[in-house]
């Protein structure tokens, strides 16, 4: 792959490498202190590269500590069964996820190592894991010269090897992280790009002044102040039906095709159930949805409503959905008003 585009300037100079001390001198004094940063085995930060897609960072933390204190290792995670490992991911959303990192635990206990390879090419071929993950294993994990590219990289590069009337594509940017890559703690220099784009090189706004690359970045005093805002959520509405006998709770489940699929659910519909009282509402995002959710109490099953009845401490150890779980706290509180 060629690094030099039309210009004959070339897209990596010695000046750029030159100043990458910078920026992990930079990483050294301001990175987050991260507990998977403290112990970067390869099981943990597996287990955080999964959490993390998709997932501020600040959202993931309790959940990686309750992780694992429940699945401590990749043995532990493949012996559970999976609506354990789903009741413990319950709260952060796109379970695909958890039945990846589950499925990627079993395949690892399957090898002859049962260990995760340092190869990235060999990483890549294991549930769950594709380039981008397979190079952040490989580099903070394993000290392999492979390269981690995902959008905060994208977003840093493009802007720091912009040239006047003309962007690096992104073909061109994946080869220059690879090009970039130092042979000696290759994990510091990914994460380093990383944090840069988290912390500094920010979508809108960015803080360019506080920037250790300012010096050599031709993007400083050209970025707008602000960019494309994202585009306004479609608003959606539902009902969600507790239907209550004594202290059990009726729960169904939705086909694998559907939004949560494999969970255990409160029953959603469209319109209002017949009778029943209105507890309360919520609402929740969903992809590029809000959503607005009335919530109703019910002491009657509807008729032809697939499911079962689930004790207090079935409902307890069952995984549902941030929001049925926000719906079932607004019950217990209107019922001890």
């Amino acid at each position: 792959m060629s690094l030099h585009p039309r210009s004959s300037r070339p897209l990596i100079d010695s000046k750029i490498q030159r100043a990458l001390p910078l920026l992990h001198r930079w990483f050294r004094h301001h990175q987050r202190p991260l507990p998977w940063r403290a112990s970067p085995t390869p099981y943990h930060i597996a287990v955080s590269e999964f959490m993390c897609q998709q997932t501020r960072i600040a959202t993931v933390l309790p959940y990686y500590h309750r992780w694992l204190r429940r699945f401590p290792t990749w043995s532990a995670l493949a012996r559970a069964p999976q609506s354990h490992v789903l009741r413990h991911w319950e709260g952060l959303g796109y379970y695909r996820r958890a039945r990846y990192l589950h499925a990627l635990a079993k395949a690892v206990l399957r090898l002859p190592s049962r260990q995760l390879p340092s190869d990235p090419k060999r990483l890549e071929q294991l549930p769950g894991i594709g380039p981008y993950t397979a190079g952040a294993i490989a580099s903070i994990a394993f000290h392999v010269p492979a390269p981690a590219f995902d959008g905060n990289v994208a977003r840093v590069l493009g802007r720091l090897l912009a040239r006047r009337h003309q962007s690096p594509s992104l073909s061109q940017l994946r080869g220059a992280a690879a090009t970039l890559v130092p042979q000696k703690d290759p994990g510091t220099h990914n994460q380093a790009l990383m944090e840069l784009g988290a912390l500094i090189c920010l979508p809108k706004n960015p803080l360019c002044l506080s920037c250790p690359l300012k010096k050599i970045c031709p993007s400083l005093h050209h970025l707008p102040k602000t960019q494309k805002t994202r585009p306004t959520p479609t608003s959606l509405r539902e009902n969600i039906w507790i239907i209550r006998r004594q202290h059990s709770i009726w729960l169904t489940r939705q086909h694998p095709a559907q939004r949560w699929k494999s969970l255990s659910l409160l029953p959603t519909s469209s319109r209002k159930p017949n009778s029943g009282r209105l507890v309360g509402r919520i609402t929740y995002p969903f992809t590029r949805y809000k959503i607005s959710a009335s919530i109703y109490e019910l002491s009657q099953l509807p008729p032809r409503l697939t499911g079962h009845w689930h004790t207090p401490a079935e409902l307890a150890s069952a995984t549902l959905p941030a929001p049925h779980r926000r719906a079932l706290a607004l019950l217990a509180d209107s019922r001890n008003l």
